[in-house]
């Protein structure tokens, strides 16, 4: 393979990969705590929504529970997409040439 083919392949995995990449950042990851709360992100991480599954939890005095049982949800959604890019990078390093950008 020739430089000029090279660099051409290269350029294609890059738009293959910021397509794919770009479909990741809309997709929807939830995590959930305890039964207290679910937070859904964006593949981009932007948090789009907190709901409560348990509104006694709302009700009680122990305000460092929710927040606690908040960031762990966001943590775990979190994660969920850190995997997905995981995934999606090693896809593109096993490409012919191993070359990742």
């Amino acid at each position: 393979m020739n430089m000029q083919q090279m660099l051409q392949s290269v350029k294609k995995m890059q738009r293959e990969y910021e397509k794919e990449h770009k479909i990741l950042e809309e997709t929807i990851f939830t995590g959930t705590a305890n039964g207290i709360v679910e937070v859904s992100l964006k593949g981009d991480f932007t948090l789009e929504k907190v709901t409560f599954l348990d509104e006694d939890a709302l009700n009680k005095d122990d305000k460092e529970m929710v927040q606690e049982a908040i960031a762990l949800a966001y943590n775990q959604a979190k994660e969920q997409i850190m995997a997905k890019e995981d995934e999606l990078a090693a896809k593109f390093q096993q490409q012919p040439g191993g070359m990742f950008f």
